[in-house]
């Protein structure tokens, strides 16, 4: 396997040079979410439907189909969508008892909201999560999330969509989080948050190109990082087009982590030059259950995201659901 030569060590000198301001920002943020975990259980589960994304989309992701848990220690989150002779297939993370690290899981959908069982397909000594799928030529690849082995990696699969082997390593000896390769007028774009002398990865957002992904010449964008802010710069899910504009969904942990997701509109994308600029906030105003969401995919008229619902570690009592699962 050839190992890329690139220098992913240049990045930023920014993050050194804080303000007063983000330093005490990013205390408070670290104190919340401490709180959080001691008071409060995590209850993570994927939304899923089918929408106009031409319209307002927060005002139809209240009434979406819900895919949860079976039990208190799994969780689900990440979701993307894939559509493979005329079947429609989710592809989450899972966390459950037997497995501490994150392991990617499938399920089939149906239009009546009923679902398959998760089905892992990628469990290994390392934590995996954000299955990004998408196709080249015809053949169906994945990049999920690997920070902790280092390295950000591409997966096709043989025998969609069970069967997985790894092409290669996109990137080895970084420290990535949710990142999205995504083709635009000639060019693979790699968004990514990398972590180097950032003590947060949602600080800001990398930015890197090449014209073949399967064989990349990784050039880091120059004005990387791209986006640069309080842990509000995360990739949330894949870009889409929403009435002729190229949306990026995108983390806003300033609250806390997973609290709610921002659409930005990008305006310029290109190997010289990067902007976007900010379209709306969606939080978990859909429900009086759910307390955040973190992910969000729009494939033409197919929606997933993941919430997440705290319920007081003093409190006992089963969360409310309504799945329904097809076996």
């Amino acid at each position: 396997m050839k190992k890329n030569k690139y220098n992913y060590s240049i990045i930023s000198s920014y993050c050194p040079k804080m303000y007063f301001i983000q330093y005490l920002k990013k205390k408070i943020y670290k104190l919340l979410n401490k709180l959080q975990e001691r008071k409060y259980n995590s209850h993570w589960y994927i939304r899923f439907g089918w929408i106009d994304p031409n319209q307002d989309i927060k005002s139809q992701i209240q009434n979406l189909y819900e895919i949860h848990p079976t039990s208190s220690d799994y969780l689900y989150a990440d979701g993307f969508y894939a559509q493979h002779e005329n079947r429609e297939y989710i592809f989450i993370e899972e966390i459950d008892h037997t497995h501490p690290d994150g392991f990617i899981s499938v399920i089939e959908i149906f239009k009546d909201g009923t679902h398959t069982q998760p089905q892992p397909i990628m469990k290994l000594d390392y934590h995996l999560s954000f299955p990004c799928v998408f196709k080249i030529a015809e053949e169906w690849y994945m990049v999920p999330e690997s920070f902790k082995n280092h390295t950000i990696e591409l997966w096709k699969s043989n025998k969609f969509p069970y069967e997985w082997e790894k092409h290669s390593n996109l990137m080895e000896d970084v420290l990535a989080v949710d990142s999205i390769p995504f083709f635009h007028e000639g060019y693979w774009y790699l968004f990514t948050s990398l972590r180097q002398k950032c003590k947060k990865f949602g600080n800001h957002l990398d930015l890197f190109y090449t014209e073949d992904l399967l064989n990349p010449d990784w050039k880091a964008h120059p004005q990387n990082p791209v986006c640069k802010g309080l842990l509000n710069q995360r990739m949330a899910g894949i870009p889409f087009s929403r009435n002729d504009k190229l949306i990026r969904p995108v983390q806003n942990s300033l609250k806390r982590y997973g609290a709610e997701l921002e659409l930005r509109e990008i305006i310029e994308l290109s190997p010289t030059q990067y902007s976007e600029k900010f379209i709306e906030k969606i939080s978990s105003g859909w429900n009086k259950l759910d307390d955040g969401c973190h992910t969000l995919n729009i494939v033409n008229n197919f929606i997933i995201m993941d919430a997440i619902r705290l319920s007081s570690k003093m409190n006992t009592s089963t969360i409310k659901t309504n799945s329904a699962l097809k076996i």
